[in-house]
């Protein structure tokens, strides 16, 4: 695990740290956090960002995702930049050991990290009856699991708070990680529609283009979910007749991928059929800049996907 607190050493470097600082043992479903400082609130808070560090979904990055037009060009109006920043304030941590050296607080907090589809059945109250789920939240792989732990079918969401993205049910709140939120990317179809990419594994400079199938004529919008939960739109209520690729390579600009990570990362592309054209204002183009904290909108796409017949597709980029 990274230490960020090691950006606050330089001014300190006369003080010894405790013996037991970076070396209480532990067990595996637990995440320790270590934090200094000479006021004792922020010592707490650089320990539980410490742990936030661990189980946060961000990767702090930047993504250049580039189009190119007919002749190869690049097309600045259509680069996202996207970048995110792991920070939080957990519940559920224990403080585990504090102490005081001259002018400085050493602290070091613990947190459960047990499997997500676990600490949700233990925060839950003991009895509970059968409810209508999400349909898009049930299907996937992390919805599976959950229904399977709990024996039950409960409606609970998956939430943004204290910037981790939670699974919610009533006043209960668990925080998911990020191998966890990819376990929420499935593929998925309804009747109405369905979206398949050219590919399943991207690499860098790769082209990604979509072939929709839909039986009914109408409006279809595309929109795609980041690996950190933000939300854009690629095609807006374009009215078809027909299925379509998209985009058509003679006139639209064509979709190149771009991955800077140095590690691969998933994503969920969602097709979308309405009769009528649907209000997506409350998602950003992805021709904008998707840095606003508004834009992690996983969430309302959820709501979204309970009113209209949809198609997923999930995909890794190496």
């Amino acid at each position: 695990m990274n230490k960020i607190f090691f950006l606050f050493l330089v001014p300190i470097l006369s003080f010894a740290s405790p013996a037991w600082m970076f070396n209480l043992k532990h067990d595996k479903n637990y995440i320790i956090g270590y934090g200094m400082d000479t006021s004792l609130e922020k010592a707490k808070q650089n320990a539980m960002m410490d742990i936030t560090h661990s189980i946060s979904v961000s990767v702090e990055s930047n993504v250049d995702i580039s189009t190119k037009d007919n002749n190869g060009k690049a097309s600045n109006n259509s680069s996202v930049d996207l970048h995110t920043r792991s920070k939080a304030i957990l519940s559920g941590v224990e403080f585990i050991k504090i102490e005081q050296n001259k002018d400085l607080w050493w602290v070091a907090a613990k947190y459960d990290n047990s499997p997500v589809e676990i600490k949700f059945r233990k925060s839950l109250p003991e009895t509970f009856k059968d409810e209508n789920q999400n349909r898009y939240l049930k299907n996937t792989p992390l919805g599976k699991s959950i229904d399977a732990e709990l024996k039950h079918k409960l409606n609970y969401n998956v939430v943004r708070k204290d910037n981790l993205w939670q699974l919610k049910y009533r006043d209960v709140l668990v925080p998911i990680n990020q191998v966890n939120f990819y376990k929420l990317f499935s593929n998925q179809k309804t009747k109405a529609i369905s979206m398949k990419a050219n590919q399943k594994i991207y690499v860098t400079h790769d082209e990604m283009f979509f072939e929709l199938e839909h039986k009914k004529s109408g409006y279809i919008s595309i929109l795609y979910v980041e690996h950190n939960g933000k939300v854009g739109v690629l095609l807006s209520n374009k009215k078809s007749d027909k299925s379509f690729k998209y985009p058509d390579a003679k006139n639209e600009d064509v979709f190149k991928i771009a991955n800077p990570y140095g590690k691969t990362i998933r994503e969920l592309y969602v097709a979308i059929y309405s009769k009528e054209p649907i209000d997506l204002n409350q998602f950003e183009n992805v021709g904008h800049s998707l840095l606003d904290d508004s834009n992690f909108a996983f969430e309302k796409l959820l709501s979204l996907l309970q009113e209209y017949d949809y198609s997923t597709y999930a995909i890794k980029i190496r």
